[in-house]
């Protein structure tokens, strides 16, 4: 359960941040998609992080997409690769808005709340990435004891 909780905390709620406030900063029809997209995957987590304390599972797939694509092929063997498709796509949007927010000069039109807020999110996904590399890492050694 920690390795998950770990993962809700550093990827999940912060992607769901980048979702939200490159939303805000993009604006119009495509930046209140991102938004709403922000909003479900924020109540996905949501329940997932009340899954894994009270009930040690998540009771959702990890995102919206993984459990759209997994509707695509539900009750299918090829479920699992569909929902593990749609966690990837959330991945590549997701650091997709954070390069483009870089990349296309955003971050500093961002009020300073959201700006704080951007920071707190990369700085959390940052440090679960690595962290969550180190654990299959020292996983890996034990069992090859």
């Amino acid at each position: 359960m920690g390795l998950e909780l770990l993962e809700v905390a550093t990827v999940g709620l912060p992607f769901c941040g980048f979702k939200l406030l490159a939303g805000l900063a993009m604006g119009g029809p495509a930046g209140a998609a991102l938004v709403a997209l922000g909003l479900v995957d924020a109540v996905v987590n949501a329940a997932n992080l009340i899954g894994l304390l009270a009930w040690d599972r998540r009771p959702l797939p990890t995102c919206s997409l993984s459990f759209a694509a997994g509707l695509l092929r539900a009750g299918t063997d090829s479920l699992a690769r569909w929902r593990d498709l749609g966690s990837a796509l959330d991945v590549l949007l997701s650091f997709a808005l954070v390069a483009g927010m870089l990349g296309f000069g955003r971050l500093a039109l961002l009020p300073p709340a959201h700006a704080t807020l951007w920071n707190a999110c990369v700085i959390l996904n940052v440090l679960g990435a690595g962290l969550g590399r180190l654990s299959v890492s020292l996983r890996g050694l034990a069992r090859a004891r």
